[in-house]
């Protein structure tokens, strides 16, 4: 079993790098820099498969060009990671803040995966903030590795599985949602996701690129987004549909 890991960094965030660098090192983890695409700043129609249309049919609102920029990272990290011959890949984002027993608890949840090959998932969610929906598979130490028919929003740690993978890179191209919105509905559809409780990764507690950005030019990121009258209404309805096809997976 070959087990690669990405760290998304933007070039110039030398703090945050060093900050995750330590913490992966105090725990014997390798990894593998992965330069974060910077979207910051750039026009929405430079971005070949964004469909700003279909976006605000489903969102009610455009997204930030450094949502882009975080959606097309993960995708990329998901390209390299099938160009290797890794069986399993961890995706962690700079701004993260690993527990003490981050490398035993992957260990063993990446063991028992890869002996039980009768689980077909896509992808684990590492850093969840909450438990919904859920089913537990079996329990590690403290943790409980489980069926994640909600998908949680974090993410800041996650782990693919090769054909995961394929299939969010062959259905997940074109870019109508920011990443980790995509992935609850994605999974929470499929079914195929997987989540760890208590999470394993929690944020760092550091200031936000995106809303930083947002900030730093003066203008509030809800005109920023341009949202309409409707962007409310598809928040809530998105939820609850996400939320029935989790009912489905869990109870039927």
């Amino acid at each position: 079993m070959k087990v690669e890991t990405y760290l998304i960094n933007l070039d110039g965030s030398d703090e945050r790098l060093a900050r995750a660098t330590a913490q992966l090192e105090a725990v014997n983890w390798a990894f593998e820099r992965f330069s974060a695409y910077d979207g910051r700043g750039k026009e929405l129609l430079s971005f070949e498969n964004y469909d700003d249309k279909m976006t605000q049919q489903l969102l009610g609102r455009c997204l930030l060009s450094s949502e882009l920029g975080c959606y097309l990272s993960h995708y990329g990290c998901a390209q390299k990671f099938l160009q290797s011959d890794a069986d399993y890949l961890v995706v962690l984002e700079d701004d993260m803040k690993i527990t003490d027993d981050f490398k035993t608890s992957v260990d063993q949840i990446l063991n028992y995966l890869d002996a039980h090959k009768e689980f077909d998932w896509y992808l684990i969610n590492l850093a969840a903030k909450k438990k919904k929906l859920a089913k537990d598979i079996t329990q590690f130490g403290n943790h409980s590795l489980w069926h994640a028919y909600y998908f949680p929003i974090r993410g800041l740690g996650l782990i693919w599985s090769r054909k995961g993978a394929e299939e969010f890179v062959a259905s997940g191209k074109t870019m109508t949602m920011p990443v980790d919105i995509f992935f609850q509905t994605w999974l929470s559809k499929n079914g195929k996701g997987l989540g760890v409780w208590p999470a394993l990764v929690q944020p760092a507690g550091l200031d936000s690129d995106i809303l930083g950005t947002v900030a730093a030019q003066g203008i509030s990121r809800k005109d920023k987004e341009n949202r309409d009258g409707s962007y409310g209404f598809k928040k809530q309805k998105r939820m609850w549909r996400d939320r029935m096809y989790a009912f489905k997976h869990l109870y039927f």
